[in-house]
């Protein structure tokens, strides 16, 4: 198992969601952390298969995630939520905002004002147990090696990096070599109720079948160091690559 600190000054989580108001998670979600580790230990994580948008790889190495706030901080053991109105430009689909075009005079003309949260002051300790495959036998090593100073710099990955938005880039990443206390955040069962501090986070995010993405709701618990409570463990099952579809030929008829 490997635990790293990470802070960053600004982060955002976002939720599959349209519309004016973007939200974002409270907190570092399960599905951000797998991408971070994977993105240090210089996995490629994206599927080329002609699409616009990004698609996850098949077969990625299986993990269990934990998450917590550092009780520490002397701000508050919590990011701060804040909005920002920004404007999204586009080129539209149709016939939509046509009417500003020749206005634009080549510019993008389809301007629409939105209203975007992200959080502040992030700081996080995130629990990482992966598990061992012949495919990725080590990627815990290969994350400790991607922070050393002193290993050559032989990782490859595809940018710094950044949390939620490729403006959030990260302040800190190191090794916790000693195990530090934190509020882990716990899945908050049905019959509990309301609990302070309680946010979504998703697990698992699939772009192209938004029914496949998971998320559960969480809650911090009492800080607690070395001992990571059961609830606050997140298995990570990438799916595996599809068998190939066999077609049969049908003969014609006589």
């Amino acid at each position: 198992m490997l635990r790293l600190y990470v802070q960053a000054p600004f982060a955002a989580f976002r939720t599959f969601t349209a519309g004016w108001y973007r939200p974002t998670a409270g907190f570092l979600t399960p599905s951000a952390a797998y991408g971070l580790a994977l993105n240090l230990a210089g996995i490629e994580t994206r599927r080329d298969d002609g699409s616009a948008m990004t698609v996850t790889a098949f077969g990625l190495p299986r993990a269990r995630i934990a998450l917590g706030a550092d009780p520490d901080n002397p701000r508050g053991p919590y990011p701060t939520v804040h909005t920002i109105y920004q404007q999204l430009h586009n080129y539209p689909v149709g016939a939509s905002g046509k009417a500003r075009k020749e206005d634009a005079k080549g510019n993008k003309y389809n301007i629409t004002p939105v209203r975007r949260e992200f959080l502040s002051d992030l700081r996080a300790i995130v629990a990482l147990d992966f598990d061992e495959t012949e495919e990725y036998p080590d990627v815990e090593g290969r994350i400790r090696r991607a922070l050393d100073r002193d290993a050559p710099q032989s990782r490859r990955t595809y940018g710094l990096p950044f949390l939620g938005d490729n403006a959030f880039l990260i302040d800190k990443i190191e090794i916790c070599e000693e195990p530090r206390t934190a509020l882990w955040y716990c899945r908050v069962r049905s019959h509990v109720g309301a609990v302070p501090h309680s946010t979504r986070l998703t697990t698992w995010i699939d772009r192209r079948d938004m029914s496949r993405t998971r998320s559960d709701l969480f809650a911090p618990a009492e800080p607690a160091g070395e001992s990571i409570p059961d609830d606050a463990w997140t298995a990570i099952e990438p799916p595996p690559e599809p068998a190939p579809v066999r077609t049969s030929k049908k003969k014609g008829l006589p």
